[in-house]
C-alpha cells in the first residue's frame, strides 16, 4: 500500500494581491513529489486563506512555517501571472474607438496607468484608426518594474516615444 503523501499548508503575511493592488496575507496548499512542488491552491486575504486551511480540515497535512518557502511559492504564482499578462493581447469591443477616452485620441501607442501611486495595473495600449488593442498588462510594485514594462514594450515593438495617461473612474489624466 502506497504511503499517502502528506500536504503543506503555510501564510506569508503582508504580500501584494494583483487585482485589488491592496496587500495582504497570502496562503498556499501544495504536496512535493520527486523533488518537485506542486501546488493545490492558493488565495488572498483572510476568507480565502480560509478556505484553504478547511481543507486541512479533512486531509493528512503539515503546517509550514518557514516564511521563505511560502514566499518562493507566492513568487513562483506571481512571476507566472505577470508572464501571462505580459504576452496576453486582445482586442477591445470594436465601438470602444469611438467611445471616450478613445474616439479624440490619435493612433498611436498609450501606456495606461491605473492610479498615481504604486502599486499599479500597466497597461500598453496601441490605438488604431478603427481598433484599440491591449497588447500588454502588467502589476508594477515601484518605478523601477514600471520603467522597465515601458522600455520592454519600446525593444519589442520598435517604438520611439509612447504617450502615458492615468485612467481613474473612466477619466482621462494625460
Amino acid at each position: 500500500m502506497q504511503k499517502p503523501i502528506p500536504y503543506y499548508f503555510g501564510t506569508h503575511p503582508h504580500v501584494l494581491e494583483p487585482a485589488s493592488l491592496e496587500y495582504s496575507s497570502f496562503g498556499a496548499l501544495w504536496y512535493e513529489q520527486d523533488k518537485r512542488r506542486y501546488i493545490v491552491g492558493y488565495g488572498y486575504g483572510t476568507s480565502q486563506v480560509d478556505m484553504l486551511s478547511q481543507f486541512c480540515e479533512s486531509s493528512a497535512y503539515l503546517t509550514c512555517t518557514d516564511q521563505r518557502v511560502i514566499y518562493d511559492i507566492y513568487k513562483s504564482i506571481r512571476d507566472k501571472q505577470q508572464a501571462q499578462d505580459w504576452s496576453t493581447r486582445k482586442r477591445l469591443s470594436l465601438l470602444s474607438a469611438f467611445k471616450d477616452p478613445w474616439k479624440d485620441m490619435d493612433e498611436g501607442w498609450y501606456i495606461l496607468r491605473s492610479r498615481n501611486r504604486f502599486p499599479l495595473h500597466l497597461s500598453v495600449v496601441r490605438r488604431k484608426k478603427y481598433g484599440v488593442w491591449l497588447e500588454h498588462a502588467a502589476v508594477c510594485e515601484d518605478e523601477a518594474e514600471l520603467m522597465d514594462y515601458i522600455a520592454r514594450a519600446k525593444q519589442i515593438h520598435g517604438l520611439v516615444s509612447i504617450k502615458s495617461m492615468i485612467i481613474q473612474g473612466g477619466n482621462t489624466n494625460e
